[in-house]
């Protein structure tokens, strides 16, 4: 009888074979490689210039806070696919004032920047490969999505140029203009927030550039 207890006792600690491959799985899903962010059309309306004041607040502009459209606070993480930050990504957006238009000689000229908005911004990810603008939210022109742009350089990775779109806002409008399938990974959902007096929106969009 001591004998069969002894038996069942170590069988008792064998772990069992579904347990087995736990560890492995869990190894897998920390090290696991993201997929680099899509690509998308640079469009015609890349600021021909940088020139003046570039920062990441477009709508502290001039000598006052511009007024029109909603205020959107975008924030987001620059990593490439090994999941590294990384710091010191420059990280480039333009898009449409409230009226639709751009800051750019074929479209409005300096119109928007005479109405308060500086058009387009740039910035660099931290320590931790975080960003941040503070912009309005763009409206829809010509049939297309309200979309902001985007342009990310980083050392030793490939140029990352892409759009980013809002949810409810896309449905096919945009789509046979040749701009990118996968639409749903460049999409955000934004939420409510307060900007000083007026209501807001905050989106978090992060950003994965593939090695060079």
């Amino acid at each position: 009888m001591n004998y069969r207890r002894r038996v069942i006792g170590l069988l008792a600690a064998v772990p069992v074979a579904s347990s087995v491959p736990l560890l492995p799985r869990m190894l897998h899903a920390q090290t696991a490689r993201l997929k680099s962010t899509p690509q998308d059309a640079l469009g015609p309306f890349y600021p021909p210039k940088w020139a003046g004041k570039i920062d990441a607040d477009l709508i502290a502009f001039g000598n006052g806070v511009y007024a029109g459209g909603t205020p959107l606070t975008i924030n987001g993480i620059v990593r490439n696919t090994d999941r590294a930050p990384l710091v010191n990504a420059q990280i480039e957006i333009w898009q449409t004032d409230a009226t639709g238009k751009y800051r750019h000689p074929d479209d409005d000229g300096e119109g928007p920047a005479k109405r308060g908005f500086q058009g387009f911004g740039r910035t660099l990810a931290d320590a931790e490969g975080r960003y941040r603008f503070r912009t309005i939210k763009p409206v829809l022109y010509s049939g297309r999505p309200p979309h902001v742009h985007f342009r990310v350089v980083a050392n030793g990775h490939k140029e990352l140029v892409t759009q980013m779109y809002f949810a409810g806002d896309n449905a096919e409008r945009g789509r046979n203009y040749g701009f990118s399938k996968e639409r749903d990974r460049l999409t955000v959902a934004p939420s409510v927030m307060k900007d000083g007096d007026r209501s807001g929106l905050a989106a978090t969009f992060d950003l994965v550039l593939a090695v060079a």
